[in-house]
């Protein structure tokens, strides 16, 4: 569960905004290609190397968002296609694998170092911790809920409309990198087509753990507790011994599903325009 809970809680943060970055799976492939190539430095170097470009290109993507006022659905579909391309320019159209002198980092990061606990799996939880705390208790947090909750609304108590913008998408661009680069390190390989299906994986969970994807509502517990019950379905699966495409179907309907339990909770702007046409029926 390591890469999808760190990749859903900077989703999340993005969600929690009332914006959705689409570019996630591309960033961590971009990501994880660059952690292959500078692992001969070191693990901490390697990951250096491949989150920081990824948080300076979430804060130029939140940036003209915010100042374009252009929907983070079109915007960000775009980079997701431009970054993809890199990720092939970058590994030249091939599998890039670690050096048989560094696979020693591989190793590290599947050691079981508390009972079932990973190191990868320990720094998801402490990524969760960390940013449901900045969350909560930080003024940056708080004007994430408050222009995700009502965009209009924030502007006009003087909530700033661009900071949390590009918080929110720089979040979601470092976690993606970070899980990507570490994921990529632990499987001692890296390839420029991975972890397309990351991003419908890491809505769903988010999904699941009571976040909106209108914005404005959501915990780090909940986002959490969504990871861990789509990974024990998608592990009963596996077990069971169904095929590939049973995994994408189920992720797929348990979307579908908890979008129309959203719609029906009144979380989106459908749902407020059918309530409000019916009360002026009804007057």
């Amino acid at each position: 569960s390591a890469m999808l809970g760190i990749v859903a809680a900077g989703l999340a943060v993005n969600m929690m905004a009332g914006e959705l970055d689409l570019s996630v799976g591309s960033v961590a492939a971009c990501a994880g290609l660059v952690a292959i190539m500078m692992s001969g430095h070191g693990l901490v170097i390697a990951i250096i190397a491949a989150v920081v470009p990824a948080v300076l290109y979430g804060i130029l993507q939140g940036y003209a968002i915010a100042r374009l006022q252009i929907s983070s659905l079109v915007f960000t579909l775009g980079t997701f296609i431009g970054i993809r391309g890199l990720a092939y320019v970058i590994s030249d159209e091939r599998t890039l694998s670690l050096a048989l002198s560094d696979l020693g980092i591989s190793m590290a990061l599947r050691e079981r170092m508390l009972l079932i606990f990973s190191p990868f799996s320990l720094l998801m939880i402490g990524v969760l911790v960390l940013t449901g705390l900045l969350l909560r208790y930080s003024r940056p947090g708080r004007e994430i809920f408050a222009i995700g909750g009502s965009r209009k609304e924030s502007r006009a108590a003087g909530v700033p409309q661009t900071r949390p913008l590009v918080l929110s998408f720089a979040t979601s661009a470092g976690l993606a990198a970070l899980a990507g680069a570490l994921a990529s390190l632990k499987g001692g390989s890296a390839t420029p087509g991975s972890y397309e299906t990351v991003l419908l994986a890491a809505v769903t969970a988010a999904l699941i753990g009571g976040v909106s994807l209108y914005g404005g509502r959501g915990s780090m517990l909940g986002v959490l507790i969504g990871v861990l019950t789509l990974q024990v379905l998608l592990s009963g699966l596996q077990l069971l011994g169904a095929p590939n495409w049973a995994a994408n179907l189920a992720t797929g309907l348990i979307l579908l599903a908890f979008l129309g339990v959203d719609l029906v909770n009144g979380q989106s702007p459908v749902a407020d325009a059918v309530r409000r046409y019916s009360l002026r029926a009804r007057a």
